[in-house]
């Protein structure tokens, strides 16, 4: 809450004494109908009268102290909103690269952004509330008993049968449903989201929502779960509603057996007027207590679930800083293995890429190709081993300047709902038009530019127009292109584009290339022939590395891989 602590605490006692002020305008309304049944009249200067503008005061106090309390927790609410968010976005910025490929982005979203706003709802409302409601209900069993014991106790029936049924209702198991409600939710999100992006997918095979699988899925788990739950309130809440709106049906026979006792008709049917009156907001009251559990298990949780999402620490900071002298990029006896796997992903790979020079890594699905490429920018730690750019640590060198000495150029492009300008300069946001204009030319994106109607500044997604996969490619590469970085990392750059796209693409890649320190990753072993040195990946280890030429005339792995490549372009429908 920062420095609104204070506002919480006031906020509380403001609403505990709405709960007592709100009681007020009953006993007076309870001396009105007295002094009316013993015969006295609402002119002016009578009691009643007097009692009327005090029960209107009062009532008008309640709403003028219930607005002050909400006014200050709602703006103790929002800081903590705000700050928890703010507090998330912190923590997830500092996250290893290679976290955001296992989280789903749906997910993310829904914790950071959903999940802070339970603690929003119970700080700025179910807080002040349940103090009013629990000051309220103790004043009116104070008054249930101060008018007539009687009735009070009559009162207490439905009163009592209404708690115990909220207590039978409100048992630990339902923490449990409400864990698994948050679970469903979260999971449905993400493979909501997931199922967006893949819309296209769907729309060009002709196919339904039963094609994603995990999407249908969490929706059917979700509605199970709810209906479940739902029908296993219907009688205990049908009990619970009935007893506590019946205070009426025992009031009126006690009543009745009162006056034939006592005889005192008009301070009998004052009283009865007072308690069917009072009676009801003990109800409601009890449905805010009664919410008050769940809430506030939906808040603690909805903090563990903000802690769960940030708890991967961050990749650690060096405290001896170093800087690399040159441009090489070399591994040695790289070991890395993913949390929750039972085998290394790389296991004890050691080359080195001279500077300027181009490697390629080639291989089966699985072999430990991206994992190696992604190690170099720091998606990832080692486990064991070291990897360098110019002799120094990676794990050493500032933050920044890795990022200013490495580009990555991967197969699913990542492109901001923004102006091509911007996504063009992300990188050197200070570029000069030359130079833009220059990687644009390089990158071979020209056409894409001169056919849109606002050129450089029109913008993409839903505001704006929409690129095929191949032109997203090469505006990535423009963008590549003009931050210049001495090391560039490719992972199957070409993997979708046609056939059109991919020969702009690969024009434009040798123009990134050129002067570069380059390790690139490719399935058309056709794009890797030219490449200094072939590193020929199986099982996490370096199976055998050379030229082109050199592994069709001594490799084993290498030349079945090439084969079978011929074959598959070979291939017609």
């Amino acid at each position: 809450m920062g420095r609104r602590k204070a506002l919480l605490p006031v906020s509380l006692v403001l609403s505990g004494l709405n709960g007592l002020i709100s009681l007020v305008p009953f006993v007076f309304i309870w001396l009105i109908v007295r002094e009316l049944l013993a015969g006295g009249g609402l002119a002016v200067g009578t009691p009643a009268y007097g009692y009327a503008w005090w029960a209107a005061g009062s009532a008008v106090a309640g709403v003028l102290l219930y607005f002050v309390s909400l006014m200050l927790s709602h703006l103790a609410a929002f800081r903590v909103e705000v700050n928890m968010r703010r507090e998330a976005m912190r923590r997830v910025v500092k996250m290893p690269l290679g976290y955001f490929n296992e989280k789903l982005s749906g997910r993310m979203r829904k914790v950071i952004d959903e999940d802070s706003s339970q603690t929003h709802t119970f700080l700025a409302h179910l807080l002040p509330d349940i103090v009013g409601s629990m000051t309220a209900p103790a004043g009116v069993i104070l008054l249930l008993f101060v008018f007539d014991w009687r009735m009070g106790l009559v009162c207490l029936i439905p009163i009592l049968a209404a708690a115990v049924t909220m207590l039978v209702m409100m048992n630990p198991k339902q923490n449990n449903f409400q864990r698994m409600y948050l679970d469903a939710q979260e999971k449905m999100g993400g493979e909501a989201v997931e199922y967006v992006r893949g819309i296209p997918v769907v729309k060009v095979f002709q196919q339904t929502v039963f094609s994603f699988k995990r999407f249908y899925d969490s929706i059917i788990t979700y509605k199970d779960l709810v209906t479940k739950y739902t029908l296993g309130w219907q009688r205990p809440m049908s009990f619970y509603t009935m007893a506590i709106n019946s205070s009426a049906f025992f009031l009126v026979p006690a009543a009745v057996l009162i006056i034939g006792r006592t005889g005192n008709v008009p301070a009998v049917v004052a009283d009865l007027f007072l308690y069917i009156l009072i009676t009801p907001s003990i109800a409601s009251n009890i449905m805010k207590i009664m919410y008050l559990q769940q809430n506030l298990f939906m808040a603690d949780e909805a903090i563990r679930r903000m802690e769960s999402l940030t708890e991967e620490k961050p990749l650690p900071v060096a405290g001896q800083k170093e800087y690399p002298r040159g441009h090489e990029v070399s591994f040695e006896q790289v070991t890395f293995r993913y949390a929750g796997a039972k085998e290394n992903a790389v296991n004890g790979v050691s080359f080195s890429i001279p500077e300027g020079k181009t490697y390629a890594l080639v291989g089966p699905s699985g072999s430990g190709k991206t994992t190696i490429a992604r190690l170099i920018p720091r998606f990832w730690d080692a486990g064991k081993g070291k990897v360098r750019i110019g002799g120094a640590d990676v794990r050493c060198i500032d933050k920044e300047e890795l990022m200013d000495k490495v580009s990555f150029v991967f197969q699913n492009t990542k492109l901001f709902k923004t102006t091509l300008r911007e996504n063009i300069t992300y990188g050197r946001p200070g570029a000069a038009q030359e130079e833009i204009d220059r990687a644009i030319e390089l990158s071979q994106s020209c056409d894409i530019i001169a056919r849109l109607p606002a050129g450089l500044d029109t913008k993409i997604g839903t505001d704006g127009t929409y690129l095929s996969g191949g032109e997203r490619q090469r505006i990535a590469l423009a963008r590549a292109i003009l931050k210049d970085a001495p090391v560039v990392v490719l992972d199957e750059a070409t993997a979708f584009a046609d056939p059109e796209n991919e020969v702009l693409i690969q024009q434009a890649l040798r123009e990134l290339m050129k002067g570069k320190t380059v390790l690139m990753i490719a399935h058309r072993l056709t794009t890797v022939q030219d490449a200094d040195c072939i590193l020929v990946m199986d099982k996490g280890k370096i199976a055998e590395q050379g030229t082109h030429k050199e592994l069709l005339r001594k490799g084993i792995l290498y030349p079945s891989m090439w084969d079978e490549y011929r074959k598959s372009v070979a291939w017609t429908v």
